[in-house]
């Protein structure tokens, strides 16, 4: 996996929720194979994955593995075909985090591992592969390096109040 890291950050929010585009916006304005599955009809790996009532966008000209709008989720397929499967629905889940929790990083990456060990999806080898898919990322000005994030991500997995 060459030297593509994960930044999964919400990209920009324009400054006025009237800005925020809808997802069939969004898919017209990237152009290329960008294209809007409704809630439920994504497949990862033979996997169901949904986020509440939000859309997913397919965008593989997408500069990162997945993305966050207001309402909407973004992934890119190119990326995502190169990483494994706990890592793919992690993504999905980290992006899905930020609908519901908001753009804290931290936050989304335990909102992710919690539903995936509560889905059923994510154990310890799982989120071993997670972590050393993030360990090389530096940070940047919304991330912690990813041996900070998997440090917090490994504790949230082994919160005993999850189930």
């Amino acid at each position: 996996m060459g030297v593509l890291l994960v930044a999964l950050a919400v990209a920009p929010r324009p400054a006025a929720a009237d800005d925020v585009p809808t997802p069939e916006e969004y898919a017209e304005h990237v152009g290329g194979d960008a294209h809007v599955l409704p809630p439920g009809e994504l497949k990862l790996d033979g996997r169901s994955q949904v986020c509440g009532q939000r859309p997913t966008v397919i965008d593989s000209q997408l500069d990162d593995y997945g993305a966050a709008y207001p309402g909407f989720l973004i992934l890119n397929p190119r990326l995502l075909s190169k990483v494994s499967t706990p890592v793919k629905l992690w993504i999905f889940a980290h992006e899905c985090g930020h609908q519901f929790r908001g753009p804290d990083e931290e936050t989304a990456d335990c909102f992710a591992v919690q539903r995936g060990r509560r889905q059923g999806w994510l154990d310890e080898a799982g989120l071993e592969e997670i972590c050393s898919f993030i360990s090389p990322s530096k940070g940047d000005s919304m991330h912690f390096a990813g041996s900070h994030r998997c440090a917090y991500m490994r504790q949230c997995f082994a919160d005993p109040s999850i189930r």
